[in-house]
Formats: structure tokens, C-alpha cells, sequence
């Protein structure tokens, strides 16, 4: 296994690809009043390699994103499986979350945050081919005017068998703990301004057979958060004001349902006040064929700061 080179995340601003996403465009986005959010879901995952079991079942990735002015309260994100094809595909109901006639709903809580990635977890049944479509709705108490984003539906795909490498991080906090999840994390504390913390990040490969060889990937920091030390395999440079790492693990075999990380520490700056530092993103660098689906090769998470 090899990853092609590639830079496209440092190129690009994160705001930028988002909005995109979106299907907005930066320069005519509306503009929100204070007390609105505007919650939008952009599908990322759009295939399952063929042999992925229920026990190691592959969240396929969707991305909730809060464009609007206000702290989005208790969300709630309903999945609708009824158009998958049960003899291609089963799901797997997440913990904490509660099953209904046509799938399952999860509570998120408040989002203050600009991103946060959920997976809808799903498994191969044994057959290749398109195994229907799947649903994920977004909803909060806080006023919405733009309700026409707050639900999208993807085809899915089982291919042949092969590896899926899913990047992972969490939300920057002073008391993360690193254990490549943030099950049960809840009420962390910002990072006082000018310290560092850790970042719990990993690798996930969510396929039907082992990825081998050198994993490429990269991350892009934010204005206002940098390396407190230089991290493990990654070379580091200031591009527009933000500090980016292209790192490189050779020889290394990631078996299904295992994960990849080397320890990292980040640095936040700040004036002073509480805050939320959005853009950072963290990417596996050029996904090659062998890697059956390229499209979630990428996620975001953001730092949260105080005085």
C-alpha cells in the first residue's frame, strides 16, 4: 500500500470546502441572526467493502455542520434505513440511541462547535453491488430558517473486498482523554490560552482486509493553534499563517477494526477570551485505488480556548 502525494486540504480553506458542501457559496451566504443556527448534514461515506463484519461494522460517515450564529441546542440526528437492501447491508444501532420502525435516533446535545462527524454503522451481508440508499436527519430547538439542508440521503455501495482508511480526531480540550474514541466525554474544560493539550486522533481502517505498507496523512492547524512539540514521522511548515504536517508511518499493517495513532500535543493561542478556534483538518494524503472509498478520507475538529 501507497499514498500518493497530495496537499489539497493545506491548498484549501476549510471554510471554503465546507461551504462548497454545502452548496453554498461564501460570497451570497446568508447572513443569521444571533439567536439562529442553521444545521446542515453533507454525506461523506458512499461505500462498503464486501466481507466487513457486524463486529467490526463501519460507521459510514456523515458531517454535521452548525453555519449558523447560535449554539444549536439539543440536537437530535434521526437514520432512516428502510431504502437500504437487507440483503446486501445490515446496521448496527449505536449505543445510547434508540431504535425505531425505520432506524434509529441519537441525541447530540448542544453543538457550540462548527463540525461534528457522525457514523451510521454498517456491515456487508455478502453480496456486491448498490444496497439502496441511507438517510440522516439533523434537528434542534434553536431556530433554523434553512430547513432544506437538514437531511441528506447517499446511495450505498458494497465493492469488493479491500481496506477503508477513516481518519478520526476529536475536539481539542485541556482534559481529552487519548484513547482513539470520546465515548463518555462530556463537560470537558477549554484549553487555557497559550497552553498546550493532547489531541486524540487515529487511522481507522474500516474494510475487509488488511491495508499494508506506508500510510501517508496530513493535518492543517488553524491561525491561533500550532505544534507544542514536533510531531512523530511529520514534517512541518507555516503556509498562509497556518502550520501544517505531512507525515509519513512506513511499514505497517492495519488489520479491520484496528487503528493507527503516534502521541501529539497542540498548542492554542489566544487574547484572553473564551473561544472556539475552527479549521483544523486531518486527512489520510492520497488515497489509492486499493482503498475502497476515498470520499471520507478527511475530517475536521476544532479547538476550544479561555482565558
Amino acid at each position: 500500500m501507497r499514498f500518493r502525494n497530495s496537499a489539497r486540504l493545506a491548498r484549501v480553506g476549510v471554510a471554503t470546502l465546507l461551504a462548497a458542501a454545502a452548496g453554498l457559496a461564501l460570497a451570497g451566504a446568508p447572513a443569521y441572526a444571533a439567536d439562529e443556527s442553521n444545521l446542515s448534514v453533507i454525506p461523506l461515506s458512499t461505500r462498503l467493502a464486501n466481507g466487513v463484519t457486524k463486529a467490526v461494522a463501519k460507521p459510514f460517515q456523515f458531517r454535521i455542520v452548525n453555519f449558523g450564529g447560535a449554539k444549536a441546542r439539543a440536537v437530535t440526528v434521526t437514520v432512516d434505513v428502510s431504502k437500504l437492501d437487507k440483503t446486501r447491508v445490515g446496521y448496527v444501532v449505536p449505543n445510547g440511541c434508540i431504535a425505531n420502525a425505520t432506524g434509529y435516533t441519537c441525541k447530540l446535545g448542544d453543538m457550540p462547535d462548527f463540525t461534528h462527524n457522525i457514523g451510521v454503522p454498517l456491515y456487508s451481508l455478502g453480496e456486491e453491488g448498490p444496497a439502496g440508499t441511507l438517510s440522516v436527519k439533523v434537528a434542534g430547538t434553536t431556530p433554523d430558517p434553512y430547513l432544506d439542508d437538514n437531511s441528506a440521503e447517499v446511495p450505498v455501495t458494497v465493492t469488493t473486498a479491500g481496506y477503508d482508511l477513516v481518519p478520526w480526531a476529536q475536539d481539542v480540550y485541556a482534559d481529552v482523554v487519548v484513547d482513539r474514541d470520546d465515548t463518555g466525554e462530556t463537560d470537558l474544560t477549554p484549553v487555557k490560552a497559550g497552553h498546550s493539550a493532547v489531541l486524540d486522533w487515529a487511522i481507522y481502517n474500516y474494510g475487509s482486509r488488511p491495508a499494508e505498507g506506508s500510510i501517508r496523512y496530513g493535518f492543517t492547524l488553524p491561525v491561533g493553534v500550532t505544534f507544542a512539540k514536533q510531531p512523530i514521522g511529520c514534517h512541518t511548515a507555516v503556509v498562509n499563517g497556518q502550520t501544517v504536517a505531512n507525515c509519513e508511518t512506513p511499514y505497517i499493517t492495519l488489520q479491520p477494526g484496528k487503528s493507527f495513532a503516534t502521541p501529539m500535543n497542540v498548542k492554542v493561542g489566544g487574547n484572553g477570551t473564551s473561544t472556539v478556534i475552527n479549521g483544523a483538518s486531518f486527512y489520510v494524503d492520497g488515497p489509492t485505488p486499493e482503498d475502497v472509498d476515498q470520499d471520507d478520507a478527511d475530517t475536521y475538529f476544532e479547538a476550544f480556548t479561555r482565558g
